[in-house]
């Protein structure tokens, strides 16, 4: 069996889109394999135009990379072009899972991040605030932080990063930490400024170095170069903050306040590089016989904490619930994230399989929800026909 040493030349095309879009590189292609994608394919076919203007969908399986294939357009204007194959999104929150959960696992494994040390220990900052001496690290990872939802937004109130990590710094706490379960940015944000604070480098900088170089991640980072723009999806047109379409900077408004990098959002990339670092879950923290994280750090990472008690969470990662965008055949032991943007991943241990699903369902405006049917729709079908092959 051919391993997804292949991916290292990212962008395996075993099924070609409508259109003619920039070549990739050349992708070492697997031995025929049985899945019949086609109706999971017309399933997302059928949400072109309803739920997100064009979206690229990646499917692997035991090591290889069964299908990357485009739909729809890059945009929603009437003239865009055909969606590219290696077309690069805005990842929103999977930012918070394919960058700083991965560096917080790298850290772990050196020793210099301890999940249950007061977050103070890290940004002394932090301290001083009533309630926020109990929180820990793997509080903020698992959304079991207490922190009160505050009425505003953060980016209403600062003009640059400082600004908006004062407010974090004074976040007001509303319950104890480990009893509530809440999403918020704010968590991933203080992880992100953890992680810098720890390795004396900007978050990015510090994630090219150690994850995506290594993994080949070549169109993979925050802040894309103006060279990419062609490539990169439009996501929403901005008639109350930035007054313009948004393309090729961050569509988060706090992420965009400070300076694109963030521990929440900030992150583009293609499938054919989150395929990479998927796989690297599937197995078990190796690439290409190097071991870039600890095998059990991966599995601790993929389990879910109990933060509360029957809290689908992992640390950083979310694992499938009733009625979950992943759909009813999902396994219990996936690990899975969204984008805001029409973003998503699904890792399935027990399958051997992921489901990349990038769209730009915001563009031209974040107002259609249809993305919440089509996700659940879209992964039921994949997995039908991923099981139909066994």
């Amino acid at each position: 069996m051919i391993r997804l040493r292949a991916l290292a030349a990212a962008g395996a095309l075993l099924v070609t889109s409508a259109a003619a879009p920039a070549p990739l590189p050349p992708f070492h292609a697997a031995a025929p394999h049985k899945v019949q994608l086609a109706p999971a394919f017309a399933e997302v076919e059928a949400w072109v135009g309803k739920a997100f203007p064009g979206a690229v969908l990646a499917v692997g399986q035991h090591g290889k990379l069964l299908a990357i294939k485009a739909f729809g357009h890059i945009d929603s204007d009437a003239k865009a072009p055909a969606m590219p194959r290696n077309a690069i999104f805005d990842l929103a929150s999977l930012t918070k899972v394919t960058a700083t959960t991965t560096a917080a696992e790298i850290l772990f494994d050196r020793g210099q991040l301890d999940l249950d040390a007061p977050v103070q220990r890290y940004l002394p900052e932090f301290a001083g605030t009533p309630g926020h001496d109990a929180i820990t690290v793997r509080h903020l990872l698992s959304h079991s932080s207490g922190f009160k939802p505050v009425s505003g937004l953060l980016w209403g109130h600062a003009n640059d990063r400082a600004g908006i990590l004062k407010q974090l710094y004074t976040m007001p706490v509303g319950s104890p930490p480990g009893t509530t379960y809440v999403y918020q940015d704010f968590n991933l944000i203080l992880v992100g400024e953890i992680v810098s604070r720890i390795t004396g480098q900007p978050l990015d900088a510090f994630l090219h170095k150690e994850v995506f170089g290594p993994l080949g991640m070549k169109d993979t980072g925050f802040n894309p170069p103006k060279a990419k723009l062609a490539r990169i999806a439009p996501t929403e047109l901005d008639t109350s903050f930035r007054h313009m379409l948004v393309r090729g900077v961050v569509h988060d408004e706090n992420a965009y306040v400070m300076g694109g990098v963030a521990g929440h959002a900030g992150l583009f990339s293609t499938a054919a590089d989150l395929a990479k670092i998927t796989q690297l879950y599937l197995d078990h923290g190796r690439h290409h016989g190097r071991q870039i994280i600890k095998a059990e750090t991966i599995k601790l990472f993929m389990q879910p904490q109990g933060l509360p008690a029957g809290s689908s969470r992992a640390l950083g990662w979310d694992m499938p619930s009733v009625n979950g965008f992943s759909g009813p055949l999902a396994s219990p032991r996936a690990i899975i994230h969204t984008g805001f943007t029409g973003t998503s991943l699904y890792i399935d241990p027990d399958r051997d399989a992921f489901i990349i699903l990038l769209t730009n369902r915001v563009n031209p405006t974040r107002n259609n929800a249809e993305i919440f049917k089509a996700r659940p729709a879209i992964h039921t079908a994949v997995l039908t026909a991923l099981d139909a092959a066994k």
